[in-house]
């Protein structure tokens, strides 16, 4: 490679990686102009014809969220794997909620003010941050399950668009940051945390890539209001990263931001002008960040007081290989049993990736800029101390080191493999044209003893019966992937055939869904809309034995006690359940889901099953006593209580439900 800067959008078309050609080769340029780049163009089309069509990956579809779950749904391809109930029972139902009422604020009166934790906002400045979310409201206007979709795969749209046009000016091709988009797409851990790593990755890596074309406008002294949009496009994207999960975003942020600004400041020519606007964007940031925090001061004020996850803190310790380096071995998770964890606590990204990239650094590359140079750099300086993180015990030091200690190691090393991803794509435009092939030889085998230890571990810890000739396998189509990588990098093959080994490995894990589900259009959610509505206009609340049932009610924005407790406890509400405060430590809880277990003492009990789960058992006109609101209580079986008489039932998830009026 040249140290010759790239060629400017307009200038060329990308033809493979690492090359370029005139573009009046392929377009009139009179009509190329009128067209967007296929880079933006095909991205564009695809997420309007998803949106278009409210295709996506969502398990609201599983059978326990249908009126019948006999009858096979013609609206989804395979069945859900129902691992992140963050998901099918929280996130999405709390989304098309606010379809359904237009409103975001929380409707359980046990919870404290949540938009903070929900990216539901209900005040000015977080609807303008979190803009995606806030045109849910429109749902009584348009489409339902449209804005759903749009919602759903704008971050894809995001990290599609973001990546290429990131790494473009540091490595000379789009076609790096693309590959590095399908490694983060197609990683286990993307699968099996039903796609919400996007979220930071999307937001981030667009946001890393505006800052840098409007750093890079103004040093130029491009037009001002190129330079200026591009400002604003950097600062709405970047003002949500310190909203995403935070366990993920300290080790992701840092990163990225740091690839899209020091860079930047290599050349001495333009400094001046590039600092400024990196400043402008950054003070723009983090003023709507800010804005967003104080609008939030009381959900977040909820949720540093709790017992969970209240300020608990970590340190660094070693994790399990299979989590750093076991995720090419993951492809038949739906089938195969577990002896601890789950899917998503055990998948991770391409950590492998990590191991070519040091390893041709070591054997010598040749960095095509300065920048490029930093970019490296930067990456790996970045990520090296995460590294520690997950393999070094730290003990009560690390207790004490500033947001390093929001980490726990396992979420460390689930992102470790991203990095490990923009690295690779970062270093492979340096490698010589054709590798040699003791180099070859020895990287390949440096990463398959690396995947195979741990998947062999895999099979002695996790995954009993995941089968010998299954790891050889992932291991023989691995050590492909990678020869034919650093033999010949500039080759398209090498690419398409590590984007297609990471897609076999989670193309059968979410369901393909068409609308949403039985959540919208069956019998029993027009029925719940309309009571939903009511039940608004009264001023009362329902409650039932069961979440999902619970996950009806929230989508249909039915006002319900039994629900997700987000940010944590409304303390006045919950002070009517438990005078005496003698369960605070059971209901003093975040990110927890509130259930109701129906019995015949008179008295209310609290428990915790696990950390995330707040259960209050008693009679239901004991509730109907200390919640006067209360309305109507539904039960997954017959129950002969003197103040309820029983008004309704209908199914849900294979189930028969009774719903009880309240008497007064």
């Amino acid at each position: 490679m040249t140290d010759s800067t790239a060629a400017t959008d307009a200038g060329t078309v990308t033809a493979e990686p690492g090359t370029t050609r005139p573009a009046s080769a392929d377009t009139p340029g009179r009509l190329r102009r009128l067209l967007p780049s296929p880079w933006v163009g095909i991205p564009v089309l695809c997420y309007l014809l998803l949106t278009l069509t409210g295709v996506t990956l969502s398990s609201i579809g599983a059978p326990f969220l249908r009126a019948d779950p006999g009858t096979p749904p013609g609206d989804q391809l395979l069945n859900p794997v129902l691992t992140r109930s963050d998901e099918y029972l929280t996130s999405s139902p709390l989304a098309i909620g606010v379809l359904a009422t237009g409103q975001s604020e929380d409707l359980n009166p046990l919870t404290a003010p949540q938009g903070f934790t929900t990216m539901l906002p209900s005040t000015p400045v977080s609807s303008v941050v979190l803009a995606d979310s806030a045109v849910l409201r429109l749902g009584g206007v348009l489409p339902e399950q449209m804005l759903f979709a749009a919602r759903w795969w704008l971050p894809v749209l995001l990290l599609v668009l973001g990546l290429p046009a990131l790494l473009r000016p540091l490595v000379g091709s789009r076609w790096p940051g693309l590959f590095a988009a399908a490694l983060i797409a197609f990683a286990p851990a993307t699968a099996w945390w039903s796609l919400s790593p996007l979220q930071l990755w999307g937001f981030t890596a667009a946001g890393a890539a505006a800052l840098h074309r409007c750093a890079t406008s103004a040093a130029d002294r491009g037009p001002w209001w190129r330079t200026a949009l591009w400002g604003v496009a950097a600062a709405w994207l970047l003002a949500r990263t310190p909203l995403h999960y935070q366990p993920w975003a300290v080790v992701v942020a840092p990163a990225v931001l740091a690839l899209g600004i020091v860079p930047l400041l290599v050349r001495r020519e333009g400094r001046r002008a590039r600092l400024a606007a990196v400043g402008a964007v950054g003070a723009a940031a983090l003023a709507l960040a800010g804005a967003v925090f104080w609008e939030n001061r009381a959900s977040i004020a909820a949720t540093s007081g709790t017992v969970y996850p209240g300020s608990r803190v970590s340190t660094g310790m070693p994790v399990m290989v299979e989590q750093l380096f076991g995720a090419t071995a993951l492809a038949d998770l739906r089938r195969l049993p577990f002896v601890d964890h789950n899917p998503s606590e055990i998948s991770s990204g391409f950590t492998v990736a990590g191991v070519v990239a040091v390893a041709l650094l070591v054997v010598g590359v040749r960095f095509r800029s300065a920048e490029h140079r930093a970019a490296v750099w930067t990456v790996l300086v970045a990520t090296a101390p995460w590294v520690a993180w997950t393999t070094i015990a730290f003990g009560g030091v690390g207790e004490r080191i500033p947001l390093a200690n929001l980490v726990p190691p396992e979420r460390a090393a689930t992102m470790l493999g991203y990095l490990a991803a923009l690295l690779l794509c970062l270093v492979l435009p340096g490698w010589r044209d054709r590798g040699p092939w003791r180099v070859v030889a020895g990287v390949t085998a440096a990463v398959v003893l690396a995947a195979g230890y741990a998947s062999s571990q895999l099979t002695l810890t996790t995954l009993p019966d995941l089968s010998t000739k299954e790891v050889w396998l992932s291991l023989a189509v691995l050590a492909v992937v990678v020869a034919l990588l650093v033999a010949r990098p500039r080759w398209w093959g090498g690419y398409a055939a590590g984007t297609l080994a990471a897609f076999l490995l989670v193309w059968q894990v979410n369901p393909v869904l068409v609308g949403l589900g039985d959540l919208r259009g069956s019998v029993v959610a027009d029925d719940m809309l309309a009571a939903g509505e009511q039940a608004r206009a009264d001023g009362v609340v329902w409650v039932s034995d069961d979440m999902t049932v619970d996950a009806l009610l929230t989508a249909t924005g039915v006002p319900s006690l039994s629900s997700r407790q987000m940010a944590g406890p409304d303390r006045d509400a919950w002070a009517r359940l438990d005078p005496e405060g003698r369960a605070e430590r059971v209901w003093n809880r975040g990110g927890s889901y509130v259930e109701f277990d129906w019995t015949a003492d008179d008295d209310l009990s609290f428990r915790n099953i696990g950390e995330d789960r707040i259960v209050v058992s008693g009679s239901p006109c004991t509730l109907a006593e200390r919640v006067p609101e209360l309305d109507r209580v539904i039960s997954s079986t017959r129950i002969d209580e003197e103040c309820l008489t029983l008004v309704d039932e209908f199914g849900w998830g294979a189930i028969d439900r009774f719903v009880y009026a309240v008497d007064r």
